[in-house]
Order: C-alpha cells, then sequence, then structure tokens
C-alpha cells in the first residue's frame, strides 16, 4: 500500500478533537472521577474511558476520511449565521 504525507498539520486541522481528548486524559490523571470524588459531573471511570474512546475513534475517523475538525465546522456555521443574520 502506498501511503502519502497528508497535505495538513493535524494540530492545526483537529486542535480542538486534540484539546478535547488532552482535557479528557487530565481529568482522569487528577483522579477526576465519581469513583474518587462522589461528584457526580466527573462521571465513573467507566464513562470516561468509554467517551475517550469515542473521541479518539471519531478523531481518527475524520483523519481518515477527510473530514472537516470542530474547527472548520464552527467557521462553517458561523458564516451561515452572520448570512442570515445580516441578510
Amino acid at each position: 500500500m502506498d501511503r502519502q504525507p497528508l497535505n495538513y498539520n493535524i494540530r492545526d486541522e483537529y486542535g480542538q478533537e486534540i484539546i478535547n481528548i488532552q482535557n479528557k486524559l487530565n481529568q482522569l490523571e487528577r483522579g477526576r472521577i465519581y469513583d474518587l470524588t462522589g461528584a457526580q459531573m466527573d462521571g465513573y471511570l467507566s464513562t470516561n474511558v468509554e467517551q475517550l474512546r469515542k473521541m479518539i475513534g471519531d478523531l481518527l475517523g475524520k483523519i481518515q476520511d477527510g473530514s472537516p475538525g470542530i474547527k472548520e465546522d464552527m467557521v462553517r456555521a458561523s458564516e451561515i449565521m452572520s448570512s442570515i443574520i445580516f441578510k
């Protein structure tokens, strides 16, 4: 299989997704799980792991498919809203 390098920087294109994953990992590293804190907003360890798996899977899928990241989606949504509001 002939692999080609990506023509974009993954951190630029999918920066928000990477930040979300980093935040989840930081919360787990600091013990921010319901099992330890008793705070429901932290969620159970199993829930956090499930969310992290989904976040990584979604990011890898976007990279594989060349789909836009959250940042680009937000820019597009902002442009659409501006065109509606400022018609």
